[in-house]
């Protein structure tokens, strides 16, 4: 978390257009109320009107200019069970402190649709499969996409 709000001023110019092509990637897929975990300055929040963002970086946050962002983690997700039709979670999960229990958390806020993306270079993607059996696999440019 404090690396993200160390390189927060320059995070569009190191990530956004990268992560605007995985958000246009699986808009098809998103539908209802949607949850952004790990939401950065929640790019998202530009395609879909019923959207809600979460960061721990508060100076990620606050790059954008949506009200619909709450500064909390992936492990302890602050809504209540089946609040939302789609969770998302792009390019974030490598980074929580606990991956396992994050999709728990997601698995319980979510009534039907979960996406997630990792980087295939990621040291945490086979860990990840294991978890993550049951879930559709895509292929992005740079990501692997599961979809439950």
């Amino acid at each position: 978390m404090n690396y993200y709000n160390k390189i927060a001023p320059s995070y569009n110019k190191l990530y956004k257009e990268e992560q605007i092509k995985k958000i246009k990637f699986i808009k098809k897929y998103c539908k209802g109320k949607i949850l952004d975990i790990g939401c950065g300055p929640f790019y998202t929040s530009e395609f879909f009107n019923n959207i809600i963002g979460i960061d721990p970086s508060i100076n990620l946050l606050k790059l954008s200019k949506s009200n619909n962002k709450i500064c909390a983690k992936a492990e302890a997700l602050p809504f209540k069970n089946k609040s939302f039709n789609t969770i998302i979670s792009i390019t974030s999960i490598q980074n929580f402190s606990n991956i396992k229990k994050s999709i728990k958390e997601m698995k319980r806020v979510s009534k039907n649709n979960i996406i997630i993306t990792i980087i295939k270079k990621s040291k945490k993607i086979f860990y990840l499969k294991s978890l993550l059996k049951n879930y559709k696999l895509l292929e992005q440019e740079k990501d692997l996409v599961f979809i439950l």
